[in-house]
């Protein structure tokens, strides 16, 4: 019967590399491929890429499902070769990305099948290109997506840089980060609560205490001393007295 072949070109609002990236993201296409209703990798190459994967399509007519060996030629072309399918008996074909520039890609996705059930020819090839139609054009909202997503992440953290720029520009530093739920831990620790800025003051608070306290003890001491041998002299000035006492003059 011979290979049933289909083609067709879009333009993608997205860089080559996001496009790649997308229609090489196998385990992805049941959210995003309409006829693809499962997929799964057999198979991994040495960069990760997928090198065996199996795909269940709803291909209008019927569900089907096939084996492909997968080449790659990074980011412009990916091809195959067919391993087994059930209601499929062949399939061969490629995918190919042209680099347009400013952020655009034209994508072209050729393919070939071979229907392993009896089908009048024109349901077949309508089928096929209605199919393989859909798949490009599931591809550019994707990838469309994608770069979106990445613009607008880049378009933040760009939007940060600039903000820490100025802001060290006129002497304002960044606010510090949150602090974390007091634990068990450090509630029995209230000292790792202290932030960097509280900590000298916090420090120097507590050497003046203990400063404080030390010469108030140091007074203290003295005083004692002082009153230890002022109470020494008295008893022996009183025990002098005493012992003159005791003889005539």
């Amino acid at each position: 019967m011979g290979l049933n072949w289909a083609e067709h070109t879009l333009e993608i609002d997205a860089p080559i590399e996001t496009c790649y990236a997308a229609i090489i993201d196998y385990e992805t296409f049941p959210a995003w491929q309409g006829a693809v209703v499962d997929t799964e990798v057999l198979d991994w190459d040495k960069k990760g890429r997928g090198k065996r994967v199996r795909l269940f399509v709803d291909a209008k007519v019927r569900k089907v499902d096939y084996t492909l060996d997968y080449s790659y030629d990074e980011p412009l072309r990916i091809e195959w070769d067919f391993v087994e399918g059930n209601g499929i008996n062949a399939a061969d074909g490629h995918y190919l990305f042209e680099d347009l520039g400013n952020d655009r890609t034209r994508a072209t996705y050729k393919l070939g099948l071979e229907v392993g059930i009896p089908l009048p020819g024109p349901v077949a090839r309508r089928a096929h290109k209605s199919t393989l139609k859909g798949s490009v054009e599931d591809l550019k909202k994707e990838a469309e997506r994608r770069a979106a997503a990445s613009a607008k992440a880049s378009g933040a953290r760009r939007s940060s840089q600039r903000e820490t720029e100025l802001a060290e520009k006129v002497g304002i530093k960044a606010a510090p980060p949150p602090r974390a739920p007091a634990t068990e831990d450090t509630r029995e620790h209230p000292a790792s609560h202290d932030s960097l800025a509280e900590l000298p003051v916090k420090i120097a608070g507590r050497a003046a205490g203990l400063g404080f306290g030390l010469a108030r003890r140091s007074v203290g001491l003295g005083l004692g001393i002082a009153g230890a041998v002022t109470d020494r002299a008295a008893r022996l000035i009183g025990r002098g007295s005493d012992q003159t006492d005791q003889y005539p003059r």
